[in-house]
């Protein structure tokens, strides 16, 4: 029996949360598993399998990860372009973001630039993700669940928010994961990689238009800690701002 359930979990992607959250929590993150945030079509709750949050004990900085899990044997396919982001702010793509938290960003572009590859978008950038070998759009419904848990993650309750807020959708898959783009000579070009992001446009939620982060599961340890990286990269480059956020709180004479 035992042989059996386990079995069973791990076809239907327990076994790849637990080791998700695993990876999150070994990386420095408060992880919480089976997270619910309140679907803005329909009103519901749904549940968002891990939710990866950067500790910090003022609450004027947060930066967290929603992490849709994927457990399936058919391989997921990036159909990328070097010019997904032409044109496109580098900022809208980085996180989903508060408005605080984007115009600090943009106070500081040009010194965080340098040291967040994220937000540089270098290389090749999805512009849709597909499931190979399938009629169901799974790869959207992940997409769109990750989409809507991150902006409800940002605007969930006024006045409970981090004054300057970063969540960064993820989705983690344990089967191969290719990257697809075209040569100048017109040829189709496949190549297996770790990771990889795409630009994903979905409304509802509030107009969304930011990059998500698929991830295979044999790099979470890595990906986890340098999703840590990039969360002490913001709170060094933010320190300014907070500090001022939090003087502001602390004044007698507020409001």
């Amino acid at each position: 029996m035992l042989e059996k359930v386990e079995k069973w979990l791990i076809e239907q992607g327990f076994s790849l949360e637990m080791r998700t959250a695993s990876a999150f929590r070994e990386a420095g993150f408060e992880v919480r598993q089976s997270t619910l945030y309140r679907d803005p079509e329909t009103e519901k709750s749904r549940e968002v399998d891990v939710y990866a949050i950067d500790p910090d004990y003022r609450g004027i900085l947060g930066i967290s990860f929603v992490v849709e899990c994927k457990a399936a044997v058919k391989p997921w396919v990036l159909l990328c372009s070097p010019h997904t982001l032409s044109g496109y702010n580098r900022l809208l793509s980085f996180s989903v973001a508060s408005t605080d938290a984007r115009g600090a960003l943009g106070d500081r572009f040009e010194d965080l630039v340098g040291n967040l590859p994220w937000l540089r978008k270098e290389g090749l950038i999805g512009y849709s993700l597909r499931q190979a070998f399938s009629d169901n759009d799974a790869a959207y419904a992940a997409a769109m669940s990750v989409a809507k848990a991150a902006d409800f993650q940002v605007n969930k309750i006024a006045g409970h928010v981090p004054k300057f807020c970063f969540v960064f959708p993820v989705i983690v898959v344990d089967s191969p994961l290719i990257l697809c783009s075209m040569s100048e000579a017109g040829q189709i070009v496949l190549k297996e990689a770790e990771q990889g992001e795409f630009l994903f446009h979905a409304d509802p939620p509030r107009n969304f238009g930011t990059c998500i982060r698929v991830v295979k599961s044999t790099s979470l340890p890595g990906f986890a800690a340098e999703a840590k990286q990039v969360a002490n990269q913001l709170r060094a480059g933010l320190t300014t701002h907070v500090d001022e956020a939090w003087a502001i709180m602390c004044s007698p004479d507020k409001g």
